[in-house]
């Protein structure tokens, strides 16, 4: 189940593997309007995915949203996970009033681009972050029908 997070979720959220943030980071996130922060709950109710995004950290005026990172517990459905998440996150953007988004990842993550582009993303830009090269993939955003 794709939901919206709470303070509840913190401890658990933190404990995603390669997550960028603290828990207090975690708790400002949520306090903040412009951004969002949804989780993602297997069958058994336990969280295996975080996804932060929203409008404030854009670089670049043709874009009203971000994904600022997707965090997934390393499990036997990643991709699938990553799949529904993403879309699910799309259709939530597109329902918010946002018209298209943009995905940063590592140049050197050839599965996250492998990922991005198979989703429809469309590699527009790259840009140096933290002494290393990011790709920007690109997405409009459309209504998104009931899976």
């Amino acid at each position: 189940m794709y939901r919206r997070a709470n303070v509840t979720d913190v401890d658990e959220i933190a404990k995603i593997p390669n997550i960028d943030f603290s828990k207090e980071e975690i708790i400002e996130y949520l306090k903040n309007g412009a951004k969002y922060l949804y989780v993602y709950e297997n069958e058994s109710n336990n969280i295996v995915n975080a996804t932060f995004f929203g409008s404030d950290a854009i670089d670049d005026d043709s874009y009203d949203s971000e994904i600022y990172g997707m965090y997934t517990r390393n499990i036997k459905d990643k991709e699938i996970v990553n799949s529904e998440v993403l879309f699910y996150t799309k259709k939530e953007l597109f329902e918010k009033g946002f018209r298209n988004l943009i995905v940063w990842c590592d140049e050197k993550n050839e599965k996250m681009k492998k990922f991005l582009k198979s989703s429809g993303g469309i590699e527009s830009k790259k840009r140096e972050n933290n002494n290393r090269i990011e790709v920007a993939y690109t997405y409009e955003l459309i209504d998104y029908p009931e899976e």
